[in-house]
């Protein structure tokens, strides 16, 4: 059975995330987590010690937890049963532990400040910074998104040789297969650079993995990657957008910090992140 991973802090951002891994999990007969996680509260000295202890928070989360896991149960349908944990850390790292403990399949998490230029380069996304730390996929929801069968996947590829190396395309195909979708490969060429041999060699690599996939190919040649992408998704009918963050790349600039950012902060489509 698959497993889905909903960090959940009770604001209206998690609610939407959780609304669509509700969707997700009945269309993969898959079972869903609730997570929560909670910092150990700074005291003051003007404040006992006494007046909340962490056993209380986390008894406190368990019961708002099950409340919510008994209604989704009872108005949605879930036959597959919902678990729920409360930890106390940090909401990045308590997620990248209990990803390795339960063996999750897919993790969602919703966006604060959506369309936000001030959170987008001032205050970043837990779900970005999730998103840095674990190897399974992560689906970043926008506010309001709601959950549709996923048709159209958009996989935002570079020219890096990483893609010779690694699992990514292996993993793109078992998505396009997981969903039944078709797959949109959009290669990223910043304006003005011109491909080298060993570029175009990547490129014809990719498609030869791809051969037996149906897909579609795309070029973005664009000053601003990012922007591409998200002129690219508004005027195509996409479902899903797939970016693959890397730390070491010919285009490494593509996916640090402020690419990655400006995607998850203004797509109108969930983006999903892989490593």
């Amino acid at each position: 059975m698959k497993k889905i991973l909903v960090p959940f802090d009770f604001s209206n951002t998690s609610e939407s995330a959780l609304n669509y891994a509700v969707e997700l999990s009945k269309y993969l007969s898959a079972q869903l987590i609730l997570l929560h996680a909670d910092q150990i509260p700074v005291m003051s000295p003007e404040l006992s010690l006494n007046t909340i202890s962490v056993q209380d928070m986390k008894q406190d989360s368990l019961d708002a937890l099950k409340n919510l896991a008994d209604k989704i149960t009872l108005t949605q349908g879930i036959t597959s049963g919902i678990r729920y944990l409360s930890k106390i850390g940090n909401t990045s790292e308590v997620v990248s532990e209990e990803v390795e403990n339960l063996g999750v399949d897919f993790v969602v998490m919703g966006v604060t400040g959506h369309g936000s230029k001030f959170m987008q380069s001032m205050v970043g996304s837990a779900s970005v910074d999730v998103s840095k730390k674990i190897q399974t996929p992560l689906i970043i929801v926008p506010p309001g998104a709601t959950f549709k069968k996923i048709q159209t996947i958009a996989y935002a590829c570079d020219f890096s040789d990483q893609v010779e190396s690694t699992a990514s395309l292996i993993k793109i195909k078992y998505l396009v297969t997981l969903f039944a979708a078709n797959l949109h490969v959009l290669h990223l060429v910043p304006e003005g650079h011109n491909m080298s041999p060993k570029e175009t060699g990547i490129g014809n690599f990719v498609e030869r993995s791809l051969e037996n996939t149906p897909h579609k190919t795309s070029v973005i040649t664009e000053s601003n990657i990012g922007l591409g992408i998200l002129e690219f998704i508004n005027a195509h009918t996409v479902d899903l957008l797939i970016i693959e963050p890397k730390k070491h790349s010919v285009f490494h600039k593509l996916f640090l910090g402020s690419t990655t950012n400006e995607l998850v902060f203004n797509s109108p489509v969930p983006v999903l992140t892989i490593h």
